[in-house]
């Protein structure tokens, strides 16, 4: 007879709990303070006496710890899987260490063996079959999670040797000068959680801010989400096996399974680290305390730690804590007061990102057209042109199938997890029911604010980054969804695996291509049916922000993309700035949105003249201006002959970018 789930080790254990807790208010004290004052060594003295001052009257919630069975103890066949898995998982790392590059990347795909591929859902194989055994302890089945969590959301860390992405050289050089200089002006109410968290942790281990800028929000996710996914989905099938007076029950392997196969709703956001990424971590941890002990002090702390970290999830998740405290203190007052109370809750997760997205950066609103029909445009965006990939390559079409359709499939998926949920909530009388219907009650309340959030516009920022912030609160949305979803793949999971050999066999190879495919469409892609267009920063972008700085007198400027531009930051820092009747203006376009990269389009989709460059000359007062034009650029051969004939100098680094020198008119 199996054993039933009641009697099942409990196992995030203190560790993990207190660690969590305590990086926690390492963000909410270090960003306090550093927004009072600064981010000295005497502020992170205080931060800390603060955070494990705290951190000494939490009480984490009770639970058993796993039981302390060794390897030693498994059978021989055991230990040959965890064996053959952990050779895989070797395997995977050494074909990513291999392909590590310093090119100018679309995708981390274009260097890494597509071999790869078969060997990670190999390596899911053998999980699987791991997860499945009953004499492995759960704390190793975590462990392995946790691992096999890592390696997905680290491939980019592994294969970029420069870095990835463009907002991660910002938010490392604004690190680096506040670890030197104890702050940077001005300072706005956001990112502080994330930057005190990394400098305070740079300035104690004496790791770097480039390394912890890379591998945070990877790392940090692997660690924490398999325990708190876990102990939800425990408590989940205790409930739903005293529901079900015992005639169903989920054996320890659909649990294990479950967060296994939530990898396959694409895991993007965890694999770069940038301060919005790790406020999703953090929201997702603060959305499940609240459903796994009801302890209202973690939730808040964790809330807190989100919203210091950035405002735009940080609301949410004090949305969501207050609906908490409401649900389990409100029962007191009268059902007016109830009525009202609620009422407020709603508006408050309604209107707390719109007007602060509004009073912020918007400043405008959009009008004109069918205003009513407008207003309900995003949701159109949502579901609209669900279809499929072209012809060209079977594995690729599927692949793009599952893309093209993924916001559809999503929806459809939630819905019916709410309807799965509504009919279980009717036959129980669990005190976890409120909680859950506490997310959709926030869900409606941010679906409200997404459509309000649309209509601002953001004239500071480039036409194609105007809707960016109103586009993060889907997933938002997404991830107070989380905890139904989890719940529905444990029922499903549930079922099939009582299914026979040769029906479960043909279920765990779409579950494992599945798998393979949500890895692949996790990162950039460049392939027949997708170009993610973005370039990493290359170590020829490296070399050409040196030798301009070699070449030029001390008052200069340099018009050039993205990447050309996060090179200089990465290597000069913000010390570089000319004070304008537009305010400070960096000497590398940054942002996208200003004043430098609009004449860096001119140069290059107009005329790379002189007539085109004098207008930044004179913004700046700069004595000489250099246009970098990289090979990769789809009409640089037009742009780099023009520029020949019109710069007064030019030179290339290995033909790859061709840097063009024009002296200032006077």
């Amino acid at each position: 007879m199996h054993q039933k789930i009641l009697n099942w080790p409990k196992i995030t254990g203190d560790f993990n709990e207190y660690s969590l807790i305590f990086l926690a208010l390492i963000a909410i004290f270090g960003a306090t303070i550093y927004y009072a004052y600064a981010l000295d060594w005497p502020a992170i003295i205080i931060t800390i006496i603060l955070s494990a001052a705290t951190l000494f009257f939490f009480r984490p919630f009770k639970r058993q710890l796993a039981s302390s069975r060794g390897l030693s103890n498994l059978k021989k066949a055991e230990k040959i899987w965890l064996a053959v898995y952990g050779l895989n998982l070797l395997a995977l790392l050494a074909v990513l260490w291999s392909s590590r590059s310093d090119r100018a990347l679309i995708s981390p795909w274009q260097v890494v063996n597509y071999n790869f591929f078969w060997l990670y859902a190999s390596a899911s194989f053998f999980l699987i079959v791991i997860l499945a055994k009953k004499r492995i302890s759960a704390n190793w089945k975590i462990a392995l999670l946790s691992a096999h969590y890592f390696l997905s959301f680290s491939v980019a860390l592994i294969v970029y040797k420069i870095g990835y992405g463009f907002d991660p050289f910002i938010h490392q050089a604004t690190m680096e000068l506040i670890a030197a200089k104890g702050q940077v002006l001005p300072k706005p109410p956001y990112y502080l959680g994330a930057y005190s968290l990394m400098v305070i942790i740079n300035k104690l281990s004496g790791l770097s801010l480039h390394f912890l800028n890379q591998i945070l929000v990877p790392g940090l996710s692997a660690f924490f989400l398999p325990p708190a996914i876990y102990h939800f989905l425990v408590q989940r099938s205790e409930n739903q096996d005293k529901a079900d007076d015992g005639n169903l029950y989920f054996e320890s392997g659909p649990i294990f399974l479950t967060i296994l196969f939530l990898l396959v709703l694409t895991f993007a956001p965890f694999t770069l680290t940038t301060p919005q990424n790790l406020s999703y971590l953090f929201l997702i941890l603060t959305v499940l305390a609240g459903l796994n002990n009801g302890r209202l002090d973690r939730v808040f702390i964790l809330a807190a730690a989100t919203a210091s970290i950035h405002p735009l999830t940080g609301l949410p998740a004090l949305s969501w804590a207050v609906w908490l405290s409401f649900s389990k203190y409100g029962k007191k007052f009268s059902k007016k007061i109830q009525k009202i109370t609620a009422a407020v809750i709603w508006l408050m997760t309604a209107l707390a990102l719109p007007v602060s997205l509004f009073l912020s950066a918007g400043q405008s609103w959009k009008t004109g057209g069918n205003w009513l029909l407008s207003f309900f445009e995003p949701l159109k965006n949502l579901i609209a042109n669900p279809g499929s990939a072209g012809r060209e390559d079977w594995l690729l079409n599927s692949v793009y199938f599952l893309a093209d359709n993924y916001q559809l499939l999503f929806i459809l998926i939630c819905a019916a997890a709410l309807v799965l949920f509504y009919r279980r909530a009717r036959q129980s009388e669990s005190s976890e029911e409120p909680a859950l219907s506490g997310l959709i009650f926030i869900n409606s309340g941010l679906i409200a604010a997404y459509l309000l959030s649309s209509r601002i516009k953001f004239t500071d920022l480039i036409s194609y980054e105007q809707t960016a912030y109103a586009e993060r609160i889907p997933l938002i949305i997404a991830i107070f969804f989380l905890p139904l979803l989890a719940w529905l793949s444990l029922r499903l999971l549930g079922r099939l695996f009582r299914l026979p050999n040769p029906e479960m066999i043909i279920w765990l190879i779409f579950g494992l291509s599945l798998l393979t495919a949500s890895l692949y469409l996790s990162y950039p892609r460049f392939d027949k049916y997708w170009n993610s267009r973005g370039y990493s920063t290359s170590a020829y972008d490296l070399t050409a922000v040196h030798a301009i700085d070699q070449d030029a007198p001390a008052s200069y400027i340099v018009l050039a993309n993205q990447q050309v531009s996060a090179a200089a930051l990465q290597q000069f820092g913000f010390d570089h700035y000319y004070q304008t009747k537009l305010g400070p203006l960096y000497f590398y376009p940054i942002p996208t949105g200003g004043p430098l990269y609009q004449y860096y389009l001119d140069m290059v989709y107009k005329s790379p003249s002189q007539d085109n460059l004098a207008g930044a000359c004179r913004l700046t007062g700069a004595k000489r201006a250099y246009l970098v034009v990289n090979k990769y650029w789809y009409q640089s051969g037009r742009t780099i002959n023009e520029a020949k004939l019109a710069a007064d100098h030019w030179w290339t680094i290995n033909n790859e970018v061709y840097i063009f020198s024009y002296n200032c008119p006077d």
